[in-house]
């Protein structure tokens, strides 16, 4: 997806991969968030605001996976989602993610690790699973 299919987007075109084992990479994904400060993979919120809204009551306890760069969690807060994980392969990604929640105020949005949240949290309870586009291939 270029810019023209994510508008208002902060995005630099980054170059693919050479494979596509290279995205279960985390040194792709901390090289490519260095230089990238937001990207929506798919749409934007406002495009499935309307089925999450339908789905997800504002005390749920909400995991996004492969949090990225993406603006979804603060989305979820500003409709009152306040209990929100989002973890990524990528330490920069988590790193900036901390950042920007933190420099919002927003309380109870926690950007972790994924490999750190797995050891840390091994009988994590959550009652919603966000995940638009994470792929583990073995191809």
């Amino acid at each position: 997806m270029d810019t023209a299919q994510n508008p208002g987007s902060d995005h630099k075109k980054a170059d693919p991969p050479k494979s596509v084992s290279a995205y279960l990479d985390p040194n792709y994904w901390n090289q490519r968030f260095s230089n990238e400060e937001h990207y929506e993979w798919l749409k934007d919120y406002s495009h499935f605001r309307h089925l999450i809204q339908a789905q997800i009551k504002p005390n749920s306890s909400v995991l996004e996976l492969g949090c990225g760069n993406s603006q979804l969690s603060e989305e979820l807060y500003k409709d009152g989602i306040t209990e929100i994980t989002c973890i990524d392969l990528s330490s920069v990604a988590v790193e900036k993610m901390k950042e920007r929640l933190l420099s919002k105020g927003y309380e109870g949005v926690f950007p972790g690790c994924l490999l750190k949240f797995l050891l840390l949290f091994p009988s994590f309870c959550v009652f919603v699973l966000l995940e638009f586009d994470t792929r583990f291939n073995n191809r």
